[in-house]
């Protein structure tokens, strides 16, 4: 997700505050889910010509059962607008397997970053498990369910009940 901002040259370890950008993402009746961007982030790696730079914000440990599936896409109820016609719904978005591998190596690498993370009310293990945003099959392909990331064996598995917790982070480029 792309983090529409006027600075662009944040440091590694900064703490960085957005601006509120929404993404509707579905409309239900009275209720509305979207994807949000804002708050506080922490810059994981600085933009050059050749790569984008990297916000992360650490969102603590999930239940499965706070994990629903909205347009087929994980999707939690991380704020909520009451409105006069229904309620909004706001998730911060669950990053790709692929997005997530990369931050985790470059967190592991950086006890600078963990220690920034830590500073700034973010608690992570960056060998835990980590909850994103593919989804897979069930019941011959009738019914959909999240997934997390497993550092451990570079995999991703399906949780097997709604108790087991899994940690959340979610990403920004600039």
């Amino acid at each position: 997700m792309n983090a529409e901002t006027t600075k662009k040259d944040w440091r590694v370890g900064e703490l960085v505050t957005l601006g509120r950008s929404a993404t509707l993402l579905k409309k239900r009746g009275k209720k509305s889910y979207s994807n949000v961007v804002s708050s506080h982030y922490v810059c994981v790696r600085e933009a050059t010509e050749r790569q984008q730079g990297i916000l992360v914000k650490v969102l603590g440990e999930t239940r499965r059962e706070r994990v629903l599936l909205v347009s087929g896409k994980p999707f939690c109820k991380d704020e909520r607008d009451e409105l006069f016609v229904g309620k909004h719904y706001y998730c911060f978005p669950f990053p790709q397997s692929d997005e997530l591998k990369e931050i985790l190596d470059i967190i592991r690498s950086d006890t600078g970053i963990q220690q920034k993370l830590v500073d700034n009310g973010m608690s992570i293990n960056p060998n835990g498990t980590f909850w994103v945003n593919d989804t897979t099959s069930l019941f011959l392909g009738l019914k959909r369910s999240p997934q997390y990331y497993d550092p451990s064996t570079g995999r991703l598995a399906t949780a097997k009940n709604l108790d087991e917790r899994h940690q959340r982070l979610t990403i920004a480029y600039f």
